[in-house]
């Protein structure tokens, strides 16, 4: 149960990192400047657009699905298939290397998805939070429009 709890934190603050991070945010940053250099030089050249790497590491970096995939995936490496790891990536003839493989790819579909519900949460969070502070400025506001006519009619 720890290292699913475990799996899953890390799997989740992986993805966030990498995706919405400001610390990875010079390295999206340089992505997206070189895929748009490399699509103004296929304009200019009249070539025909393909898939670089950089365009598909600049979708990858922007997805928090597709991220979340490959941390479960590196995460299930350590986390839940850890006890045996080793030897059976040394082992082809190992009956158990369809499992473990297939094991990996569940870790990796978890944490997909993990990551996307933990995005999806942290947003609603960010938005919640957006609501509450606007409410109590248009209600620190509705008072001081209040308590700046109450002397005026006071006064009369």
């Amino acid at each position: 149960m720890v290292d699913f709890l475990l799996f899953a934190l890390a799997s989740i603050g992986m993805t966030l990192i990498l995706v919405r991070g400001t610390l990875f945010q010079p390295f999206r940053d340089f992505l997206a400047n070189r895929a748009e250099r490399i699509r103004l030089h296929r304009e200019q050249k009249g070539l025909s657009s393909g898939f670089t790497l950089t365009e598909f590491l600049l979708g990858l970096l922007s997805c928090a699905q597709c991220t979340g995939f490959w941390c479960g995936l590196f995460c299930g490496i350590f986390f839940i298939t850890s006890d045996t790891c080793w030897i059976w990536l040394k082992s082809i003839h190992n009956r158990y290397l369809f499992n473990r493989i297939l094991m990996l790819f569940c870790c990796g579909a978890a944490g997909s998805f993990l990551s996307v519900v933990g995005d999806i949460f942290l947003e609603w969070l960010f938005f919640s939070k957006m609501l509450l502070m606007r409410r109590f400025e248009e209600e620190e506001h509705q008072r001081t429009m209040l308590s700046v006519s109450e002397p005026n009619e006071t006064e009369t």
